[in-house]
């Protein structure tokens, strides 16, 4: 075999040289190889220092210093010219190196010998980036540079996809090409940027062809040498390729939109989580977001470490989302189900799922509830609402408030079964689920009347585990001839109280109390006599709330939340609060100092005279003491659940077999066929879209005030009758 030369300009990033030069030489490789280390006159001593000793402990480098700076384009030529025998390896500084990448890239090299130029998967290679096309990917939780690398050799062995150019942060040139084509243009790209698309379309012109090698993976920092530059010299190269190949940019557009190295994307991520040591879990949902979705995300990061999430959802018209990356949308498949259920089967064994979690079964396909049994492996249920109980989430009448008798419910999906039937349909999930995880005590007993043999447990969601203790509550300070400012926050429905919000701040007008009303967020419509602040972001809510350094939080909800993530994010400020004696409100605020529990169902007037009350408690306690208070743990011993128990004796299951080339890009064309179709609305869906534009606009809140609730439900009903992706809100 002949040697080959990995040439290695160096001129800023000692960190990350450091890095790379120590992956190279720490994975022998069976190709003889000899490294051309350039240093192109760096103005950092540091650099000169390190590699001074760096070369005098390897003699075997061939060290060259540029007298002066020469920029990249002119030195990986004089790198070229060193020795006109060998094929050449480009690497910048900034990649790091694992396993035998170089035996591979020159398998794949003798494999296609009308190659020019090949290039390996990266996170950070535009058209050769992995996971996701075109990102600057940082490499995927869980997973390191040598887990992505054997994923990639393992699924993509001896693969490779013609690519309209090489990517320079790891270049593979064949000596044959250079010897026909010349060097690079020094003249044209001066410093550097576009020389190595250049060359690849000169390649092509010739009739040679440029190659993703997919079954190598080499890690890029990117920007490293020309961070300062590079926008400037990116546009330059830009206008120079248009000008030279006036077809460039839509070849590699076209390149993009056709994405033929997806299924080789796809195989390495499947194979990460084939032989990954962390058990492998599933869940399911509905594809609104609210706090099912906040609590998904939560649990996600939560165990980011311990378990590798995948996530299922439909999209509507039959048509369901599968990222195999948990939250995180790095790796994103479409399916039509039931038609795919099989594939589904096959894709699922294949990976070696270990649990299987629904949060919620709004839009979904009822074949999926049998998952469980056709892959043998336990799942759990969470009740983030009452949907199984009769699928009226709120359990609320046609006032929004919290109403126990079924029959006097509204409704607000129609299904064609009654009540028995209803909950029949529902008792083999939660009767044969390993846990149903309740995340308080009042929703695991309001469900028990409906289905006493399900096994229950009471957990908090987990930012409990992440965040408490709470902040001390601190005791407002309020001057004698000040009003009570009174905090209300987040989405407000009909069931979580604008109307008494509103009620209740009108009265207080009409009777001259000194209580001032304030709405941090929305509600289904303006609502007079309060002061309302817009939308927030939850991530920002504490800091907003204390801009408005309010005396107290009160909260409204006239259904009986299961958990409610407003509450903790209350809780996070450390303000008094008022909360009805509904829900998940009281057994969380239990024991909490000046925290006030009332009856949910009891008039304006009788919540206005609580409100004066407290204004009089605080002028009269003014010291601004705090008072230390932990919420109280949801299970007998306290332990986190979630970090201790939920999947900690779960093994990783063993994979079924690999799924093969063919049957991955059934996967790939169903889900590029899908992107397309969800990408042209239809008519119904614009309308749609339209109206929640307009719902949640300041007109559109005031003309909602003339349209009953019932009929603006019906009309919500009749245009969404299927689930439709990312257009309604969870606005209950």
């Amino acid at each position: 075999m002949k040697t080959i030369d990995i040439i290695l300009p160096v001129y800023a990033g000692l960190d990350e040289l450091r890095r790379c030069l120590e992956s190279l030489f720490a994975h022998p490789q069976q190709t003889p190889w000899q490294l051309v280390l350039i240093n192109d006159a760096t103005p950092l001593p540091e650099i000169d220092q390190w590699l001074a000793t760096f070369t005098a402990d390897h003699p075997e480098i061939d060290y060259l210093r540029n007298e002066r700076n020469l920029g990249f384009v002119a030195s990986v030529n004089r790198g070229m010219a060193r020795n006109p025998q060998h094929d050449v390896i480009l690497l910048n500084s900034d990649t790091e190196l694992h396993g035998d990448w170089l035996d591979r890239l020159r398998h794949c090299a003798a494999a296609n010998p009308r190659a020019a130029t090949l290039t390996p998967f990266s996170n950070n290679a535009t058209i050769c980036s992995f996971p996701r096309l075109c990102h600057d990917n940082p490499l995927p939780p869980g997973f390191s540079l040598a887990a992505i690398d054997r994923a990639c050799a393992v699924a993509n062995a001896g693969q490779s996809v013609e690519i309209p150019t090489g990517v320079g942060f790891c270049l593979y040139l064949r000596r044959r090409a250079l010897d026909q084509l010349g060097l690079f243009d020094v003249e044209r790209f001066g410093r550097g940027y576009g020389e190595e698309n250049d060359f690849c379309r000169r390649a092509a012109a010739a009739g040679w062809s440029n190659l993703l090698c997919c079954d190598t993976f080499v890690y890029h920092s990117g920007g490293v040498s020309f961070a300062a530059e590079q926008v400037a010299r990116a546009s330059n190269a830009q206008e120079i390729l248009d000008r030279l190949y006036p077809d460039y940019h839509h070849l590699v557009h076209q390149h993009i939109a056709a994405d033929p190295q997806a299924r080789h994307r796809l195989a390495a991520w499947i194979e990460l989580l084939r032989n990954s040591p962390r058990p492998r879990s599933l869940h399911l949902t509905h594809h609104l977001s609210g706090g099912t979705w906040l609590h998904i995300q939560e649990l996600f990061d939560h165990l980011a470490n311990e378990v590798d999430f995948l996530l299922l959802k439909p999209l509507g018209e039959g048509r369901f989302e599968l990222d195999l990356s948990g939250h995180q949308r790095l790796m994103l498949l479409q399916l039509r189900l039931p038609e795919q259920f099989p594939l589904l089967i096959e894709l699922l064994t294949s990976i070696g799922l270990s649990h299987l979690h629904f949060h919620h079964t709004l839009g979904l396909e009822t074949a999926l509830w049998g998952l469980p049994a056709r892959l043998g492996i336990p799942f759990d249920v969470t009740l983030h609402d009452y949907y199984f109980i009769n699928a009226n989430p709120t359990q609320t009448d046609d006032l929004g408030r919290y109403c126990p008798d079924l029959e006097q419910q509204a409704t607000p999906y129609p299904f064609p079964v009654s009540l028995e039937q209803w909950q029949e349909n529902q008792k083999p999930l939660l009767y044969q689920a390993n846990r149903v995880i309740a995340p308080s005590h009042h929703t695991a007993a309001l469900y028990r009347q409906h289905f006493p043999e399900a096994r229950y447990r009471v957990i908090f969601h987990p930012e409990w585990e992440r965040w408490a203790p709470y902040p001390a509550v601190r005791e407002p300070q309020l001057p004698p001839d000040a009003p009570l400012r009174i905090v209300v926050f987040g989405a407000i429905s009909r069931e979580k109280g604008a109307d008494l919000l509103e009620q209740s701040a009108q009265q207080a007008r009409a009777q001259h109390l000194p209580l001032e009303f304030h709405l941090i967020g929305y509600a289904y419509r303006p609502l007079d006599a309060v002061i309302e602040h817009g939308d927030y972001d939850h991530t920002q809510i504490v800091t907003q709330i204390q801009q408005l350094d309010p005396h107290l939080l009160w909260f409204t909800a006239l259904w009986p939340e299961t958990y409610s993530y407003t509450l903790s994010e209350g809780l996070a400020t450390g303000l008094p609060i008022l909360a009805p004696n509904l829900g998940a409100f009281p057994e969380r605020l239990q024991e909490r100092p000046l925290t006030w529990i009332e009856p949910w169902e009891q008039p304006v007037t009788a919540w206005l005279e609580r409100l004066t009350q407290l204004r009089q408690h605080f002028i009269e306690q003014h010291s601004g003491t705090s008072h230390p208070w932990q919420e109280q743990p949801s299970t007998s011993n306290g332990d986190p659940f979630y970090r201790l128990h939920y999947l900690h004796t779960t093994p990783p299951a063993t994979p079924g077999p690999r799924l093969d080339h063919t049957m991955l890009q059934l996967f790939v064309s169903e889900s590029q066929h899908g992107s397309e179709q969800l990408a042209r609305l239809s008519r119904r869906e614009n309308l749609l879209r339209q109206l929640v534009q307009l719902r949640t606009s300041r007109p559109g809140r005031w003309l909602s005030r003339l349209i009953p609730l019932r009929l603006q439900r019906l009309l919500k009903r009749r245009l969404s009758h299927r689930p439709i992706h990312e257009v309604l809100r969870d606005d209950r």
